[in-house]
């Protein structure tokens, strides 16, 4: 896995299919619209396969989520889940380190 790395807020347009959003929405019980929130704090990325995807792990209401994203011109939100305990522990321990 990629290094993670703290990112600071991001402004730019998010943006998302509503049937990602819906599935989302029923699979996790969080919608895109609640999550595009964490992206307004400073988060954490971590680079994956394709270009201009990756993770961030961004809190939301005291909890963190793993949220696979795509940037190009804007951000598209792709799926959010809560985070795992070590990916918590990754958000936790990467922001504190940085900022």
């Amino acid at each position: 896995m990629a290094k993670p790395f703290p990112s600071e807020p991001l402004h730019v347009d998010i943006n998302w299919s509503e049937e990602d959003n819906i599935r989302n929405s029923e699979r996790y019980g969080i919608s895109f619209e609640d999550i595009q929130s964490g992206f307004a704090k400073p988060h954490v990325r971590t680079a994956i396969s394709g270009k201009g995807d990756f993770r961030a792990l961004i809190e939301v209401e005291n909890i963190v989520f793993d949220v696979r994203c795509r940037i190009d011109l804007n951000l598209t939100l792709i799926a959010a889940d809560v985070a795992t305990k070590d990916a918590q522990a990754i958000y936790y321990q990467t922001l504190s380190q940085s900022f």
